[in-house]
């Protein structure tokens, strides 16, 4: 979603229970996964299973990182640690613990902590370090650091954790931490262009935007108006009172002139030199990585500047990926119901329901050995932590076009042939 949590930050510790875990393992694969809000059907693990055991035979500690397009990612990987057996943790948004005090106490026994995404917060990276070191868990983050709902186009990777890999592997003498790359993929079994329509049209209705009559027979032109409504009402909503006005503009390049011009601002108030490339997505992957450097550094500058500078950078990349072409340049069932979910979230602040039975494939890549990723950069950190996370990046992006290239469910379907 847009939004940004407004509320307080408190630490939550992983306290993890085996018992618990066990038990909760159990209840995720036969009740949550299949339930209404996830309608997971099946689960495809692809890819190096057996490098994953042979390097936890030898005893090396694990760092899974994984793509985060929807909010089935977690179930959906802690049913695929279940059946490689392997115990692991996860580095969660501190507002998913805010939910409910029962759901930071579960969160907590099954062997999860919290972060603050938008501060530099130690206690989450202390706590991550130590799991990396002890080596009794595997630890799962995802590095976009939120959901996008693009499925098929990876955010730029947040590089806070190349950074917590290279720190708990300079603590270690011996063992070595692998990173592990797990492109994540979400395809519908079904065609649900009828169901996710009726989304579209109810969203029109509870927003004020009209559409126009017959419109609705032309999913692309009907979903380019209705975001279009939606984002300008959200920038509005948000101080942004003008950035939306068309004069006869594409929405592309609408919202390609906003996201230019907050990232030029954070420039500035970073002092980044001039882009030498005037690529939006590299431009704003610096600022990540800025930000992030500014926090981890005692001189830094103040919580309250930080936190505002953050907001704006998340604020950038996901309008600059709000109705891009990733929905007309390859208008599938699977693209078209991610695009309307992700209109209707941002609309109503809420995760949505499912539109229809889903299958979700876990490519596993080779690990990456972060002692030598350290070692090729000279014992640099910051130079190891650009490296490793485009090494990430990469891997993870090149994983879902992959399993793109051999999809034979109905989400891969286009629209129009769905129709």
């Amino acid at each position: 979603m847009l939004e940004f949590s407004d509320a307080a930050y408190r630490f939550f510790p992983a306290e993890p229970s085996p018992f618990l875990i066990r038990t909760g393992r159990a209840l995720n694969r036969h009740i949550v996964l299949p339930g209404k809000n996830h309608l997971i059907r099946e689960i495809r693990i692809e890819g190096e299973t057996e490098a994953i055991r042979e390097t936890r035979a030898r005893g090396d500690r694990l760092l899974y990182v994984i793509n985060h397009p929807s909010h089935s990612d977690p179930q959906v990987i802690t049913e695929v640690h279940r059946q490689l057996g392997q115990p692991s943790s996860f580095m969660a948004a501190y507002d998913v613990f805010l939910r409910s005090r029962l759901a930071a106490w579960s969160m907590q026994k099954l062997g999860h902590f919290s972060i603050d995404r938008e501060s530099g917060d130690r206690k989450a990276m202390a706590m991550a370090i130590d799991i990396l070191s002890q080596g009794q868990y595997a630890l799962n983050i995802f590095p976009e650091g939120n959901v996008y709902l693009t499925n098929d186009r990876v955010t730029p990777f947040l590089d806070g954790t190349a950074f917590i890999a290279l720190k708990a592997q300079q603590g270690l003498d011996d063992a070595r931490i692998r990173i592990v790359p797990i492109s994540l993929k979400f395809t519908h079994l079904t065609a649900p262009r009828e169901t996710v329509t009726r989304r579209m049209i109810q969203l029109g209705e509870d927003s004020g935007y009209h559409f126009a009559a017959g419109s609705t027979g032309d999913p692309m032109g009907s979903m380019l108006g209705l975001g279009q409504h939606i984002l300008r009402s959200f920038l509005k909503k948000h101080g942004y009172e003008t950035e939306m006005t068309s004069h006869g503009s594409s929405v592309y390049e609408i919202l390609e002139r906003f996201s230019t011009g907050l990232v030029t601002g954070l420039e500035e108030a970073l002092a980044l030199p001039a882009p030498k490339d005037p690529g939006l997505v590299d431009r704003i992957r610096k600022i990540r990585s800025a930000i992030h450097q500014i926090r981890t550094a005692p001189e830094g500058k103040s919580p309250t500047e930080m936190t505002a500078l953050a907001r704006r950078a998340i604020l950038a990349i996901r309008v600059n990926g709000y109705l891009t072409p990733y929905l007309t340049e390859h208008p599938t069932i699977d693209r078209y119901d991610e695009t309307v979910e992700r209109v209707a979230e941002d609309f109503y602040s809420r995760a949505m329901p499912r539109t229809g039975p889903r299958r979700a494939i876990a490519m596993i890549h080779q690990p990456i050995d972060v002692r030598a990723a350290l070692e090729a950069a000279g014992g640099k950190l910051r130079d190891a932590v650009s490296s490793l996370t485009r090494g990430m990046e990469s891997a993870v992006q090149a994983g879902v076009h992959e399993i793109n290239r051999a999809n034979d469910a109905p989400g891969a379907t286009l629209v129009v042939e769905a129709g």
